[in-house]
């Protein structure tokens, strides 16, 4: 029976790290992408790195960096608001 409990945990922990590369430098997968701006994250204002790993990704060709995943779920309810921010900028 433990198994079923120990299945669901993995994919429970692998879907909340989906979508997000965590790094401090930037990686293969945002090659080709308009680098990322700011030594900010553009979700909190917190410096990049302040928080352990970054959350690298890119967004319709934009790299885009956040100091947490937390910041990722935020990112993913309105990423117009934050992609005008980083195009502003």
């Amino acid at each position: 029976m433990k198994k079923p409990s120990l299945l669901a945990a993995l994919a429970l922990a692998v879907a909340l790290g989906a979508g997000c590369a965590t790094s401090t430098t930037s990686t293969a997968s945002t090659s080709g992408a308009k680098p990322y701006p700011l030594t900010t994250c553009v979700v909190s204002g917190d410096k990049l790195g302040a928080m352990g790993e970054n959350c690298v990704f890119v967004y319709e060709g934009q790299e885009v960096k956040l100091c947490c995943k937390d910041c990722k779920k935020d990112f993913d309810k309105n990423p117009a608001k934050y992609i005008t921010q980083l195009t502003a900028k």
